[in-house]
């Protein structure tokens, strides 16, 4: 009991300093260009320099926004890659928009490719879980009606299953198919 009022604590005191991007040793001693560069590289949209903005105007803190900017067009700079929004689709990240004009379309090309891919395999995912407890269900169901009843909500599911197989395997090949393009277009 002891150690999940401890763990409890912890989350809280967690939820609120993700409340305030900085504290006020962070505001005094901040190296700005670096800072602006790290959220960048985390592709960070450059809006998020007024959150730093707000934390440190608690503590009465300049933010140096000139040196922030010019860290920040370095970092995003290097998040905008191809490669980048390839990795971070397939991952099932999110993306905030926050690419320049001058790189946002390669970036956002790849990710979309990255991102079908995740989506289809969620999907697939998530319908053979539902079919997995639709054979617990019918297991457990009763002769009769019941049964039949699940054995052909089974047999949708296994249509929806094999359907979303295929959303799979065209967004792999979609994907395979940009990196050839990518490939090719290096050499």
């Amino acid at each position: 009991m002891r150690s999940t009022g401890l763990i409890a604590g912890l989350a809280f005191m967690l939820s609120l300093s993700a409340c305030a991007t900085l504290n006020e040793s962070e505001c005094e001693s901040v190296n700005w260009s670096e800072l602006g560069r790290n959220d960048g590289a985390a592709g960070r949209n450059i809006s998020h320099v007024q959150q730093h903005r707000k934390a440190c105007a608690k503590f009465d803190l300049p933010v140096d926004e000139n040196a922030w900017r010019t860290g920040w067009e370095e970092g995003i700079r290097r998040y905008c890659t191809p490669q980048n929004g390839l990795s971070k689709g397939r991952d099932g990240r999110s993306y905030a928009n926050s690419c320049p004009s001058d790189v946002a379309a390669g970036f956002e090309s790849a990710y979309r490719v990255g991102k079908r891919v995740h989506d289809a395999r969620s999907d697939y995912d998530r319908l053979k879980r539902e079919l997995e407890r639709l054979y617990d269900d019918l297991d457990d169901a009763a002769k009769g009606e019941e049964r039949r009843k699940v054995r052909n909500r089974i047999s949708l599911k296994e249509s929806d299953l094999f359907l979303a197989e295929g959303r799979v395997r065209d967004a792999e090949r979609l994907y395979d198919r940009y990196l050839y393009d990518e490939a090719a277009g290096r050499s």
